[in-house]
């Protein structure tokens, strides 16, 4: 009977989910630096829409062009800015997926500001950052160097967290499935979109030339 009124009376120890969540709640500085992290997304959100809506627009200007050349039997005209559409549309497609990665990685971050989420939905943004660098650096300059600084930021965080805990976690394996889940969903997400918005070129027999249409 002691032994049951001793069980009964013992207090409950956290669980996992309980313990992640209190090592890794933001407190005292690391708020304001996650804050601020997600105000850098935000501005690259908002550059990376600019840059869209202006891609856009440009498609349809091309394709209508190509439609007359096309009407007009025009076919080294239709055939010259076929290609120049594919390209335009290629860097809309690049674009399109740092934007719907990016924006996930905004979300991740609030849900950590807001919920002191676990280690699970901060770490893979640091390895997504890094990996989108090089495939942004053509289009945004300078948006590589900030969303490098945004890596550091918080992987600093991560391991000041780390630092002042003893937890230990697979945290590496987790980082990089999360993170290739997070490119599937975005990439998805934009393949989608684009196919929904842009028409199919017109086909075109091919005609070789030696000029280059201005």
């Amino acid at each position: 009977m002691g032994s049951l009124s001793n069980r009964w009376s013992k207090p409950q120890k956290p669980g996992i989910s309980e313990r992640l969540n209190s090592v890794l709640r933001p407190k005292g500085a690391l708020k304001p630096r996650v804050e601020t992290g997600i105000k850098k997304l935000q501005v690259q959100i908002s550059k990376l829409d600019n840059m869209l809506s202006s891609l856009n627009a440009r498609d349809k200007k091309i394709f209508h062009r190509i439609v007359t050349a096309t009407q007009q039997h025009d076919t080294h005209t239709a055939n010259t800015l076929s290609k120049e559409l594919a390209e335009v549309r290629k860097v809309r497609r690049v674009l399109g997926n740092a934007r719907m990665a990016i924006e996930q990685i905004e979300l991740r971050l609030t849900t950590f500001h807001d919920l002191g989420d676990t280690v699970v939905t901060v770490m893979p943004t640091i390895g997504l950052m890094k990996n989108m660098k090089s495939s942004l650096a053509k289009f945004m300059p300078g948006a590589d160097q900030e969303l490098n600084n945004m890596a550091e930021m918080l992987g600093g965080l991560m391991t000041e967290t780390f630092h002042s805990s003893d937890a230990s976690f697979g945290v590496d394996a987790v980082m990089d499935a999360e993170s290739e889940k997070i490119l599937q969903e975005a990439s998805a997400v934009a393949e989608q979109q684009a196919g929904d918005k842009f028409p199919s070129m017109p086909t075109q027999t091919s005609e070789p030339s030696t000029s280059r249409f201005m």
